[in-house]
């Protein structure tokens, strides 16, 4: 990727349905320019912009952080079995104390309890299986924006947005009816669908599922984000940190996480760690640097637990092939 190309990047994670012009603006090119770009990015996968049904916001499901400890030789096979999940939202192979860790959404107390007793513990090579339910939100993929566009530029674009990117969200239920899951499905594959599109996809008119997606993106119901491996961006260093805090200080060491550049996501949750997320960074260098200052500075920290990520599986969804294993 060259620097239009990053830049184009990061005005799609600050607006993922950023019109053409206005991404031409922010990133000082033409508009042609701008939409032969993002074409590309989205056709080759480097970009994904999909729109998100927030289980939060629409009582529709809860999530749950899964660490697993597998068999020497199994990980990558009890892994690729997660992944096949379709509650499984992401799976990645990791290196330190945990083989695998992966985020699962659940729908009641009764799907929780299947997974957790039934559903892991059949996994074959699976050794021990530790999870944190997800309580609160502090920083969500939704945020996530490295340093790829000046402050003012994203301040702009995210200005242009319905939809709230940040978290947590108000605290709010919004029903949706079969119409809007609809409009949700089919933004669920290209959060860019235009509106006439959309409307023929969902059988409806383009004013009708114009109005009823910006209202759910207006209550958080509906949430668009731009999907990037970070690697992709130059980002080659992915790791998951598992932190315990004092409940004290927790809430305070959670919003202090959520304002670093580099947090993909960051969360409060249950479990023998009360503080989970994922974190994006250039290099080794600078993972000892955020662990040493940024973890190592936090108020009220007993103990961190940090993981490199080897390989993504599955993210936002969607899975992707290990080149090579072995």
């Amino acid at each position: 990727m060259d620097d239009l190309d990053l830049r184009i990047t990061g005005a799609l994670l600050a607006n993922p349905r950023a019109t053409n012009a206005q991404i031409s603006e922010a990133v000082f090119t033409s508009e042609a320019t701008a939409s032969r770009r993002v074409a590309r990015l989205v056709r080759d996968g480097t970009a994904r912009v999909i729109g998100v049904l927030d289980g939060e916001a629409t009582g529709r499901s809860r999530s749950l952080f899964v660490r697993l400890r597998c068999r020497p030789g199994e990980a990558h096979r009890s892994a690729q079995r997660l992944a096949t999940w379709p509650e499984c939202g992401s799976v990645k192979l990791l290196t330190g104390s945990v083989d695998c860790i992966a985020e699962i959404s659940y729908t009641s107390n009764d799907h929780l309890l299947a997974i957790t007793l039934e559903q892991l513990p059949a996994l074959d090579g699976v050794l021990a299986v530790w999870s944190n339910q997800v309580i609160r939100r502090f920083a969500t993929p939704h945020s996530w924006l490295p340093d790829l566009l000046p402050p003012d530029v994203v301040e702009q674009l995210r200005a242009q947005r319905l939809d709230p990117w940040s978290d947590p969200l108000p605290d709010s239920r919004v029903k949706t009816d079969a119409l809007d899951e609809r409009i949700a499905a089919a933004l669920a594959s290209d959060g860019r669908l235009g509106w006439q599109r959309l409307g023929e996809l969902c059988d409806a008119s383009p004013v009708t599922v114009r109005r009823r997606a910006e209202a759910m993106m207006s209550s958080g119901a509906l949430r668009l984000r731009t999907v990037v491996e970070p690697e992709r961006i130059g980002l080659t260093v992915n790791a998951f940190v598992a932190l315990s805090v004092n409940p004290t200080q927790l809430s305070r060491a959670g919003e202090l996480l959520a304002q670093h550049p580099s947090m993909l996501m960051i969360s409060a949750t249950t479990g023998d760690r009360n503080l989970c997320g994922e974190v994006a960074l250039p290099s080794d260098a600078a993972l000892y640097g955020f662990i040493s200052e940024t973890i190592g500075g936090l108020p009220g920290l007993q103990h961190a637990d940090v993981a490199v990520a080897l390989h993504s599986l599955k993210r936002a969804g969607r899975t992707r092939e290990l080149a090579a294993v072995g």
